[in-house]
C-alpha cells in the first residue's frame, strides 16, 4: 500500500469507528462530564482510571501513562503491530484496504497466504483426527497425556508419510504449488516439480497473536518418520513466518500473561501444551532457536516480565551459559526483568508438570533466579570460602564484564539498574573480601571498553546512532509547550515557522511533529490533533500527543500571543546561554587573538549588563 494510500485508509478507519464504542465493547464505561471512565485494564484498577474522551477521539489513563487513539487501544488490548490493529478496525468499519499483490498475482497478496494456512491447518488436524494413517501419532499424543480438548485448542494434526499428500488436496482445491512453496508447505526437486515439506509427523500449529496460521512444526513418529529425519521440523522463512520473532501458543497465553503479569518462555510444544493443560496457562516456547533480541517487541506488548525455563539435562546447562550474556545486556538495556529457572537433573516441563503436577511446578517458578544473580552463582559456586583466590579474581573479573556489557548496552541507567547494580556491587565485596570502591573503579574501567567497543564502525549502524527510545521521548517543559501550541492554537505556526528553524529544535520527537505540522500547513492541509495523530504508528509517540493534547485544553483561554513570545523568548535565552558557554570556552583555552578576545570580553560584558537591567536578548 502506498503512504497516500495507507494515510487515506487510517483517515477513512478513525471516521467509521467511534473511540467510545469500541472501548465500550471491552469495558464499562461510565460517563463523567463530557467523556467516559472506566477501570483500567493494564493496571490493578480500584477506581476508575482510564479516561476516554469522545471531542478528541482519545483514551489516557494517567496513572499507568498509557494512552492514544482508537488504533493504539487495539494494539495494546490485542497485542497488534500497527499494522495489524489497522486490518482489524478496517475489518469491523467495513472499510476496504488496498492490497497490492506481489508479482502482480493476488494468489501471492499476505490475505491469500493467510488463507492457505488456514486451509492447511485444517487439513492436518482432520487427518489426526480422522486418518488410520495417523494411529502412530494419536498415541503418542495419548502417551504424552495430551488431552482431546488441546489436540482441538492447539489445532494439532497429522502429516502422512506421503510425497505428495498435501500436493494432492492442493490440486483437488485449485491451489497452486507455487503459493505452497511460498509459505513453506513444499519444496521444489531439482529435477522438476515438487514434493511435500512435513511427511509423517505430528504437526502443531504455529500462530500469530489473532490465532492465524503462520507456519508449523512437525514431530518426528518412530515408525513413521524416515530414519534419518531430524527430531523436530520447523517451517522455513516465509512472508508471514520468521522463527526468531515468534513465540509458540502466544495467542492461547494471552489471557494468562495479563493476569500473571509475566510469561514463562519453554523450549518443546509439547512442555507448552502440558503446562496450559494444568492451568500454567501463561506458558509459551521459542522455535528452534534461543530468546533473542528479536523477541523483545513481541513480548513487551504483553508484559515486562519473563521466566525462561530450561531443562535439567547437561545440554540446558551449557545452553544456559552460552546465551546468559547475550541475554543480560538485551533485557537490561530494555528494563526487562528476566529469571532463569533451570529444571532438576534430567527432566523437562512435560515431566515435571505431569508427575508432580502443577502445584510443584508453580513453585519451582516462584523459586527462579534472576538472571544475573544466576550469573553470579554460577561463576561464584564453590568460591566462597576461597576469597582473594586466583579463580576468585576470574570469576569477578568475569562478573564485572557481564555487568559492564548490560550497562553499556543500556545506554543510560535507570534508577532501578542503579539499585540493582549497588545491590551487586555490596554482594561481591562481602563474598570476595573486595572493597565496593575497588569493584567500582574495574566496572568504570570495563564500561569504558564496552563503549569503545559499540563505538568502533564494526559495531555502527543507523539504529545505534539514534538517540535511545526514552531520552527521543522525554520532552522539556518548552517542547510540551510548542506541541500543545501545534495540537490547539494551530494558527501560530506561520509566526513560529519565521522565528524558530527546525533544526534549533534538539528534541528528535518534537522536531518530528514540528516538521509534519509545517508540512501539512504548506500542503494546504488543516493542522489539527486528529492529523498528527495519524502521522505516527507508535503507541507510545500517540501517548504523547495525547498526554500534550489534554493538557493543552487546560491552557486555552490563556493569552496566545503571550505563550508564542514566552516560547521564542525562551528559545533565544537558551541559545544566547549556549553561545556564552562557547566563548567562554575560547577565553579560557585561549583560542581567541589579543584584538578578538578584547571583542569577546565587551560582548560579555554588555550581555551582562543587560540581563541585570533585565531587558531580553531580542531587545534592540
Amino acid at each position: 500500500m502506498a503512504p497516500t494510500d495507507l494515510q487515506d485508509a487510517k483517515e477513512q478507519v478513525r471516521q467509521a469507528i467511534d473511540i467510545v464504542d469500541l472501548t465500550g465493547s471491552y469495558m464499562q464505561l461510565r460517563r463523567q462530564g463530557r467523556g467516559y471512565v472506566a477501570l483500567c485494564p493494564w493496571h490493578d484498577d480500584s477506581r476508575p482510571s482510564l479516561q476516554v474522551n469522545p471531542d478528541r477521539q482519545s483514551f489516557k489513563c494517567w496513572v499507568c501513562d498509557i494512552g492514544g487513539d482508537i488504533f493504539s487501544f487495539i494494539m495494546r488490548m490485542e497485542g497488534l503491530e500497527f499494522r495489524e490493529a489497522l486490518e482489524m478496525l478496517a475489518e469491523r468499519a467495513g472499510v476496504e484496504l488496498s492490497h497490492k499483490p506481489q508479482g502482480g498475482d493476488g494468489q501471492f497478496d499476505r490475505r491469500s497466504l493467510l488463507r492457505v494456512m488456514a486451509w492447511a491447518e485444517q487439513l492436518f488436524h482432520r487427518s489426526l483426527l480422522q486418518s488410520p494413517q495417523a494411529e502412530p501419532a494419536r498415541r503418542y499424543l495419548i502417551d504424552r497425556g495430551i488431552t482431546d480438548e488441546s489436540i482441538k485448542n492447539f489445532q494439532l494434526g497429522f502429516a502422512p508419510q506421503s510425497w505428495d499428500w498435501l500436493l494432492q488436496q492442493a490440486q483437488q482445491s485449485q491451489i497452486a504449488p507455487e503459493v505452497l512453496e511460498r509459505v513453506g508447505l513444499v519444496r521444489r526437486r531439482d529435477s522438476g516439480g515438487f514434493y511435500d515439506y512435513f511427511r509423517g509427523r505430528v504437526i502443531f500449529s504455529i500462530r500469530d497473536v489473532r490465532s492465524r496460521a503462520i507456519g508449523f512444526g512437525g514431530r518426528f513418529l518412530p515408525g513413521v518418520s524416515a530414519e534419518n529425519d531430524a527430531k523436530y521440523l520447523n517451517s522455513p522463512e516465509t512472508p508471514l513466518f520468521s522463527k526468531s520473532n515468534q513465540l509458540y501458543a502466544l495467542d492461547l497465553a494471552r489471557e494468562g500473561i495479563a493476569r500473571e503479569k509475566n510469561i514463562v518462555v519453554m523450549e518443546g510444544y509439547t512442555d507448552v501444551i502440558m503446562a496450559h493443560q494444568h492451568g500454567v496457562n501463561h506458558a509459551v516456547a521459542v522455535l528452534g532457536t534461543a530468546l533473542g533480541e528479536r523477541h523483545v517487541p513481541l513480548v513487551r506488548r504483553f508484559t515486562d516480565s519473563i521466566t525462561l525455563v530450561l531443562d535439567g539435562d547437561e545440554a540446558g546447562q551449557k545452553r544456559t551459559m552460552q546465551i546468559l550474556d547475550d541475554l543480560l545486556a538485551l533485557f537490561v538495556a530494555q528494563e526487562i526483568d528476566l529469571q532463569i529457572l533451570t529444571l532438576p537433573q534430567g527432566t523437562d516441563p512435560c515431566d515435571v508438570i505431569a508427575s508432580q503436577g502443577s502445584d510443584a511446578f508453580r513453585q519451582l517458578l516462584s523459586n527462579s533466579l534472576d538472571a544475573l544473580e544466576h550469573k553470579i552463582q554460577a561463576v561464584t559456586n564453590g568460591l566462597a570460602s576461597a576469597p582473594g583466590t586466583h579463580r576468585s579474581a576470574q570469576a569477578v573479573e568475569e562478573i564485572l564484564g557481564t555487568l559492564a556489557r548490560a550497562f553499556a548496552a543500556q545506554g543510560s541507567a535507570s534508577s532501578a539498574s542503579l539499585v540493582r547494580e549497588q545491590q551487586v556491587m555490596s554482594r561481591l565485596s562481602r563474598q570476595f573480601g573486595i572493597s565496593e570502591e575497588i569493584l567500582r573503579s574495574r566496572l568504570v574501567a570495563r564500561r569504558r571498553e564496552q563503549t569503545s567497543r559499540t563505538r568502533s564502525p564494526a559495531y555502527s549502524s543507523t539504529d545505534e546512532a539514534r538517540p535511545p527510545r526514552a531520552e527521543r521521548l522525554a520532552l522539556s517543559a518548552w517542547e510540551k509547550e510548542l506541541i500543545e501550541l501545534l495540537l490547539h492554537q494551530p494558527e501560530v505556526l506561520p509566526t513560529l515557522v519565521a522565528s524558530l528553524p527546525v533544526d534549533h529544535i534538539e528534541n528528535e520527537f518534537c522536531r518530528q511533529i514540528y516538521q509534519q505540522a509545517i508540512n501539512m500547513m504548506e500542503s494546504g492541509q488543516e493542522v489539527s490533533f486528529e492529523r498528527l495523530m495519524l502521522a505516527t504508528d507508535d503507541s507510545e509517540e500517540k501517548n504523547l500527543l495525547v498526554e500534550c493534547d489534554e493538557q493543552g485544553l487546560d491552557k486555552q483561554n490563556s493569552n496566545t500571543e503571550q505563550r508564542v513570545s514566552d516560547l521564542l523568548t525562551h528559545l533565544a535565552q537558551q541559545q544566547e546561554a549556549a553561545h556564552h558557554q562557547l566563548r567562554l570556552a575560547d577565553l579560557k583555552q585561549r583560542r581567541l587573538d589579543p584584538e578578538h578576545e578584547q571583542e569577546v570580553l565587551s560582548e560579555l560584558f554588555e550581555d551582562f549588563k543587560r540581563r541585570q537591567t533585565g531587558s531580553s536578548p531580542t531587545d534592540g
